[in-house]
């Protein structure tokens, strides 16, 4: 029995032992619907388009098959509640440190994950921002979605809208807020300049910053005053640095990113077993210059897929492979299918050499980049995983551009794109990334912000260099007395 009230009109239909095919197509109307079906077979297909509908269905032994339309997205969507609050990655070389004891020292276990774990980014609260508080404060809307959507939901942009993909995993990882940390920590404690090999972390904000704080940058370490304060990047230094530093009688900091430390673990020890080395990465690059020199007799850099054919080893030649932990994962992956093709009895480091957050970061942004106009990459041009970052986009046929910050960028470029995609490189402050979020969701631009949170990470637990925190501890007691 079907009572059907609508528009003040009353209509009363009586079907006993009846099959009813029920297609109801509402838009925009306030529908009240009572149903109650006896002993009936009920196949009802619905599709709701912004409705308020109130239904009340009563069915008695009755087989009723109901069929919604939803397109569910392939990228899960969410809301970024934690993004500036914690860090996010994975302890991807614990069973590594559990082996070697020669990797640093101060790298903790971290939760439990597999050495092949996704490890994401961290974010460094003395200089970035929570993103909560900027993504309130816009005025267009922000978008969530769920796997359990039951609205037809399209993740492409529509005609009539403009959309903003920010994407996550971005910004900071775990070795680049470690390294800023280590800085900001001897600067608070040493009353003498500090000085720091080469450029703590590829961010011109990030340096500029612990400049004015005190910190002096210098490439040669002749520069540096005999028993000074040295501090070494993120990126690794040679043995030859080291051997300068101990001549000076410098206090020796080693900021180091423990993945490029265990790069150059694996590479002494291999060389020590009379491994060759294959270094795959850009020979002018600090990391791959640090590596390069723990084994410079033995190791060979191969910088493009063309370098491969250049390699001229024996047949029964021990052979390891390492890569600099910035690189493309696209073009990486086709270098290391050529050399294992050409010697497939190859060695490498079970983990892997490349970065999570490079992996994390490209990953994130492949699954994006294809259905936008545009795709912003928030970081320097000093940095090897922002301008990757732009090559995989521009790889995938969307049109990137990479920008220091908010001031450098030319608004005339994203003219006629409805849909950009946003992210930052693993040394870019989330700050910076938030004045393109609070730019673009604004008049008179006015896209609409949507958080795209696909690829998931877990933190690495990585203390501060050990004796960085034996001299805090000895400070901390001086001051108690």
């Amino acid at each position: 029995n079907n009572n059907n009230n609508n528009n003040n009109n009353n209509n009363n239909n009586n079907n006993n032992n009846n099959n009813n095919n029920n297609n109801n197509n509402n838009n925009n109307n306030n529908n009240n619907n009572n149903n109650n079906n006896n002993n009936n077979n009920n196949n009802n297909n619905n599709n709701n388009n912004n409705n308020n509908n109130n239904n009340n269905n009563n069915n008695n032994n009755n087989n009723n098959n109901n069929n919604n339309n939803n397109n569910n997205n392939k990228n899960d969507i969410t809301e970024d509640p934690q993004h500036g609050k914690t860090c996010v990655g994975c302890n991807c070389c614990n069973n590594f440190n559990k082996k070697i004891k020669a990797t640093d020292s101060d790298s903790d276990s971290g939760s439990n994950s597999t050495t092949n774990s996704i490890i994401g980014s961290s974010i460094s609260s003395n200089i970035s921002s929570s993103i909560n508080s900027d993504i309130s404060s816009s005025s267009s809307t922000t978008t969530t979605t769920n796997n359990n959507n039951n609205n037809n939901n399209n993740n492409n942009s529509t005609d009539t809208e403009k959309v903003l993909y920010l994407l996550n995993p971005r910004g900071f990882c775990k070795g680049v807020s470690r390294a800023i940390d280590t800085v900001e920590e001897c600067l608070k404690m040493f009353k003498k300049p500090i000085y720091v090999k080469h450029k703590i972390v590829h961010n011109d904000f990030v340096c500029e910053n612990l400049k004015n704080k005190g910190a002096v940058f210098i490439e040669d370490v002749n520069e540096v005053p005999d028993g000074s304060v040295l501090i070494y990047s993120a990126h690794g230094i040679s043995p030859q640095i080291r051997e300068q530093a101990k001549k000076k009688k410098l206090i020796e900091i080693d900021a180091t990113c423990p993945l490029v430390n265990k790069v150059h673990v694996y590479v002494q020890l291999k060389a020590k077993e009379g491994y060759k080395i294959i270094l795959i990465g850009y020979k002018n690059h600090v990391e791959i210059i640090g590596t390069y020199n723990e084994a410079p007799h033995c190791t060979y850099i191969v910088e493009n897929i063309n370098d491969v054919d250049k390699l001229n080893f024996k047949s029964n030649e021990k052979l390891f492979y390492v890569t600099q932990t910035t690189l493309s994962i696209d073009d990486c992956s086709l270098i290391v299918e050529k050399i294992k093709k050409k010697y497939p009895h190859v060695e490498t480091i079970p983990s892997g050499s490349i970065c999570y957050a490079t992996t994390n970061r490209q990953t994130a942004l492949n699954k994006v980049c294809t259905y936008c106009d545009l795709t912003i990459v928030v970081g320097s041009h000093s940095s090897s995983n922002a301008k990757k970052l732009v090559y995989s986009s521009e790889s995938r046929n969307t049109p990137a551009i990479l920008v220091n910050d908010i001031h450098s960028f030319d608004t005339n470029i994203i003219k006629g794109a409805k849909a950009i995609a946003l992210t930052s490189a693993a040394s870019t402050p989330e700050h910076l990334t938030q004045q393109f979020v609070t730019l673009l969701t604004n008049p008179p631009f006015m896209y609409n912000l949507k958080i795209v949170d696909d690829v998931k990470e877990v933190v690495p637990k990585w203390k501060l260099p050990k004796n960085l925190l034996e001299m805090i501890k000895d400070n901390d007691k001086t001051e108690s007395k």
